[in-house]
């Protein structure tokens, strides 16, 4: 079962963790260049000591990390870097993340989405296609950008009832035992 969760910031060395399992090609998609263990462990300090401007999406698959997004902002613009795990693709998790970092986006009146497409990331080209972001060629690699809309009482809606969906898959464990053993 597919469920999300946004980091708290001392949860930031996950993210660390979960990339340094990624293949070496998974690293150089997402980068666009090599990325060693080191290196990545002074990316996430980094990101932990901005808490305010960095946030992490993160998709499980029963409860196993299978993608994040990366939320960079800057006044009212944000930056998507979105991962999948090799395992975990083409099964819509690059998809619901997308969907539920623009609600994000929208509800907290950030006003322009970039994310950064290297030329032979055909998925993450699609991807932003798929969600309206328009590819603006670089020297080969491309910026997609998409202006968000404000936020409406349909995209308020919509990130209830994620946290709701969130919230119940977090205690329906406990619910079921509380209930099926009386108590």
């Amino acid at each position: 079962m597919l469920t999300t969760e946004f980091l708290v910031r001392n949860q930031y060395a996950k993210y660390g963790s979960w990339l340094k399992t990624q293949d070496p090609q998974t690293l150089h998609n997402y980068f666009g260049h090599s990325m060693n263990k080191k290196a990545i462990d002074t990316l996430v300090k980094q990101f932990a000591k901005d808490h305010k401007n960095n946030y992490f999406l993160v998709a499980k698959i029963d409860g196993k990390w299978a993608g994040t997004i990366h939320i960079a902002s800057h006044g009212t613009e944000v930056e998507f870097g979105v991962i999948v795990g090799q395992k975990y693709r083409k099964q819509g998790i690059a998809d619901t993340m997308m969907d539920e970092a623009i609600t994000w986006a929208r509800n907290r009146h950030y006003k322009d989405l970039f994310m950064h497409c290297i030329s032979w990331n055909r998925p993450i080209k699609r991807l932003c296609e798929k969600h309206g972001l328009v590819p603006r060629n670089m020297l080969g690699d491309s910026e997609a950008n998409l202006q968000l809309e404000p936020p409406n009482w349909g995209t308020y809606f919509k990130e209830q009832m994620i946290i709701a969906k969130r919230n119940w898959f977090l205690l329906a464990p406990f619910a079921q035992n509380h209930f099926l053993l009386g108590r």
